[in-house]
């Protein structure tokens, strides 16, 4: 029995069997996929950044504009804003240009001031009035008018009784007054064409003295429009 056990005990160990190592698979589409990842966080990030770092100074209100109000330094401010194409406005250096100058429209408190807002004069100016003028084919020029066209208003009906010399025919004279003004100069101050009707809408200002009369003539289709050199 001793025997047995000291034989047991000289006998070798058997040898401790590892397992072989897994052999780790390579897979390199992925790794290609996450770097592309990585590559485009980054640029998202550089463009997030820079287009919050790229402002302009653009124009804003700091009081409300009531229109026709004369334009002054105390009414706007600057602010920075990222640029927008499809916002209007006017930029910080171009503030200048609005001094002096009138509203042509109300603008807000708060908001941004486009180029449009500053005119020289309002239209009408003093002593003036505009008088829209609906026209058919053939009572106004074949020229497409242009804001600020020196035209004249000719009342029509005035103009063809003295040139047909009707008369009274129990006197015998004139029921017209041939020296009546039949001539109203005016200028274009907006026009627009219908093109289906081929009528023309033409607003026109004129002295004020003449208003009356050339709206009661636009009115009953009895007055033409004729367009004037437009050399200075």
């Amino acid at each position: 029995m001793q025997q047995t056990l000291a034989a047991e005990q000289a006998a070798p160990a058997p040898p401790i069997v590892t397992p072989a190592a897994v052999r780790r698979q390579r897979r390199p589409l992925l790794a290609v996929l996450a770097g592309l990842l990585i590559l485009l966080g980054a640029g998202g990030g550089a463009l997030v950044f820079l287009s919050l770092g790229s402002t302009v100074e653009v124009v804003a209100a700091r009081v409300p504009v009531v229109r026709g109000q004369l334009m002054t330094a105390e009414m706007f401010t600057t602010v920075q804003i990222a640029p927008d194409q499809q916002l209007a406005y006017l930029e910080a250096d171009q503030l200048p240009t609005l001094l002096g100058q009138r509203a042509a429209h109300d603008v807000a408190a708060g908001t941004l001031v486009s180029a449009t807002v500053a005119v020289e004069q309002m239209v009408p100016s003093a002593g003036r009035t505009v008088v829209g003028m609906s026209l058919p084919p053939g009572a106004e020029p074949a020229i497409e008018l242009l804001v600020g066209d020196r035209v004249r208003v000719i009342l029509t009906e005035p103009a063809y009784a003295c040139a047909a010399g009707e008369s009274s025919a129990e006197t015998g004279t004139s029921t017209v007054a041939c020296d009546v003004n039949v001539v109203i100069p005016g200028v274009v101050v907006a026009t627009a064409r219908d093109e289906a009707s081929g009528q023309v809408s033409v607003s026109v200002e004129v002295d004020q003295a003449d208003a009356a009369r050339t709206a009661a003539a636009a009115a009953l289709g009895r007055a033409a429009l004729v367009l004037d050199s437009r050399d200075n």
